[in-house]
């Protein structure tokens, strides 16, 4: 199979970014000394109103001390160009989801998938 030129890859991120129907915030925690032993934790964000598409990709229960826990597993597209790792949360529609996995390393980067979990 041929490879995409610089071009093509272009056309192909632009395109997908124009399916993007959310925003959503990429955000950071700093854990400084609080002067008793313990930490505080300062939220910051690295993105704002990034466009996004937030998709349910996998739901179960699970008994878990006696009571049954639902548990929700979800997929957000980014732009191919958006930074995120797994020490950020995500903020979409005031819910936050903890970062599981990001994808690397594919032939052509048109978007970037993360793995999300809700707080």
């Amino acid at each position: 199979m041929p490879a995409l030129t610089a071009s093509e890859l272009a056309v192909m991120q632009d395109a997908i970014e124009e399916l993007f129907p959310d925003t959503c915030n990429v955000c950071t925690l700093t854990n400084s000394p609080d002067g008793e032993g313990g930490w505080t934790t300062t939220r910051g964000t690295s993105g704002t109103a990034i466009a996004c598409r937030l998709d349910v990709v996998q739901g179960r229960e699970m008994l878990a001390g006696g009571a049954i826990q639902s548990f929700t597993a979800y997929m957000l597209s980014l732009p191919h160009d958006t930074t995120v790792a797994p020490a950020n949360l995500i903020e979409h529609s005031s819910v936050d989801y903890t970062v599981k996995s990001v994808n690397r390393n594919q032939s052509w980067k048109a978007v970037v998938r993360v793995e999300l979990e809700r707080l």
